[in-house]
């Protein structure tokens, strides 16, 4: 996903699901999230509903949360650093 913070710098990061979506591949990381495998990631954008809070937390799908550290702690200022495994 692409965010736009206050300072007006673009920056990537993946998604809660599409993270897990990749871990679910993994021997080692995909425990718990295999079940994700049978779900196309593409379909996590139909009605996502974005929520961005007073303090800067961003909100999809009503459950998934991010605080606004993880945001920028964890995007990339290019999304082709976040596009491989």
């Amino acid at each position: 996903m692409a965010i736009e913070f206050d300072n007006g710098q673009t920056r990537y990061m993946r998604s809660h699901f599409i993270k897990d979506y990749l871990d679910a591949w993994s021997p080692t990381r995909g425990k718990g999230k295999r079940v994700n495998l049978i779900i196309a990631p593409t379909w996590e954008w139909f009605g996502a509903n974005p929520q961005i809070a007073e303090d800067g937390t961003l909100t999809l799908f009503d459950k998934d949360i991010y605080t606004p550290e993880e945001l920028w702690k964890n995007s990339k200022e290019r999304i082709d650093e976040v596009s491989g495994t």
